[in-house]
């Protein structure tokens, strides 16, 4: 432009452009403003108007030449620059004659996304002798405000070119990568608070709860429902007149359903509060718990080994204290309920399906010996697990209101902190199986 020589990466390089084209836009509005008998003047300013555009014509040919000769970011540059890293926010500028930035605006901001396959490939190319340098499409997430919902959509979906880009900020924050690491993981910006249960009423705080979730119009499943209902006979006897106890807590031949009285004498062994009679029939509930979970526990190691439970126990007796302790303790819980169709929860079969498959404190040989296995402790599966009920709610929200199951895998699995997850929920919103994709190994390192 005017005798200079511009090179795609100078600094600077639409400066002079800007100032080229604001100039041609002040004679442009001159030349409309310009009576039709100032013949003179208006000669002058088309003259000055046929300048400037063909000189920014002559620049943007320039620039769009060098970029098809050598670009200046390659897929391979971008991932191994920024990619890699674990939700690495970069600040990107395109080329100002660029089709990305007609489509998206000249600046844009946010993470940069990959597939599972393209992941893997990606890394396969950086860590080769001769990288390849591609121009090719680049998945994008943005929240940008000056983006509009659909623009968002097609940055994620579809993405930009790589060789649009001019240039890339990015802060200086140390990096991490967790893509392909061995060993045990920790969840990120994880804070462990401690609490001092002393004084905690456990029992008023799980009614609280329910209670708000109810005022706020949340979907609650059968257990919460039957627990709001047997906590409340106990908490506040004169409720069962209430039409919503009546209705959700009482069989049709007038009697407590077997799931809310449950909840009303595990709320009297909480306080303290439980007669003798009550300590018995509250056994027999437990006696009948054991014998299901049991049996989903037998159920579930067939389906890796041959195995009785008694030889289970006595080749595996570290697992079976841990499976009998889980009998005791674990909870059908929602894993999550707010803004969603249908509560998203897990039971016993979801807890089984999962950990024994999955986690290497509960792994036996046969069939899961070759399973993946998470890369995290026994406590932080179910972390995990929430993790990716949040980060998939819209598309579970999606399928659940159409009344199918949701399922992710593949190349279309969720990632997070280095792997690759697939997910299962039926669609009742019941949580059937959760596993990672990948078990990195020590050569891959």
């Amino acid at each position: 432009m005017y005798g200079i020589n511009h090179k795609i990466n100078d600094p600077g390089l639409y400066l002079l452009s800007d100032i080229v084209e604001e100039q041609l836009n002040v004679y442009e509005k001159a030349l409309a403003a310009t009576p039709a008998e100032d013949k003179e003047k208006i000669a002058q300013l088309e003259y000055a108007i046929s300048i400037y555009r063909g000189e920014l014509e002559k620049f943007k040919q320039e620039i769009e030449d060098q970029k098809r000769e050598r670009f200046q970011f390659s897929v391979e540059e971008i991932y191994a620059m920024y990619g890699q890293y674990e939700r690495k926010f970069i600040s990107i500028e395109f080329h100002k004659f660029s089709e990305s930035a007609q489509k998206y605006g000249r600046n844009i901001s946010g993470t940069i996304l990959y597939g599972k396959a393209e992941r893997e490939s990606l890394e396969q190319a950086i860590k080769s002798e001769n990288v390849p340098r591609t121009n090719a499409l680049v998945k994008f997430e943005s929240t940008d405000e000056n983006l509009s919902k659909e623009q968002q959509e097609y940055l994620k979906n579809e993405g930009f070119i790589s060789g649009d880009i001019y240039e890339v900020l990015a802060t200086n924050f140390p990096t991490q990568k967790a893509f392909g690491q061995v060993g045990k993981k920790e969840i990120p910006n994880t804070i462990e608070v401690k609490m001092d249960p002393t004084g905690f009423d456990v029992n008023r705080s799980n009614h609280w709860l329910l209670g708000q979730k109810i005022k706020s119009g949340y979907p609650l499943t059968d257990d919460e429902w039957a627990k709001f209902c047997g906590l409340s006979f106990y908490l506040e006897p004169e409720s069962v007149n209430f039409d919503i106890i009546k209705n959700k807590g009482f069989a049709e031949d007038g009697k407590k359903t077997y799931l809310s009285r449950f909840f009303e004498l595990e709320a009297k062994l909480y306080a303290k509060d439980i007669s003798a009679e009550e300590i018995l029939e509250f056994n027999d509930f437990l006696k009948e718990r054991k014998a299901v979970r049991s049996e989903a526990i037998v159920k579930e190691i067939k389906r890796s080994t041959n195995k009785t439970l008694e030889k289970f126990q006595e080749e595996y007796p570290e697992i079976y204290k841990a499976l009998e302790i889980s009998r005791i303790e674990f909870d059908n819980e929602t894993l999550a309920y707010h803004n969603v169709v249908k509560p998203i929860y897990w039971d016993y079969e979801s807890f089984l399906h999962i950990y024994l498959r999955h986690c290497d404190e509960l792994s036996i040989e046969g069939h899961f010996e070759n399973k993946t296995k998470f890369q995290y402790s026994y406590k932080d599966i179910r972390r995990i697990l929430k993790i990716a009920i949040e980060n998939l709610l819209p598309q579970i929200n999606d399928r659940l209101s159409q009344g199918k199951d949701f399922r992710i895998y593949g190349d279309k699995s969720l990632y997070f902190n280095g792997n690759h997850y697939s997910l299962h929920v039926l669609e009742d919103g019941r949580v059937t199986a959760f596993h990672p994709l990948e078990n990195p190994q020590e050569n891959n390192k």
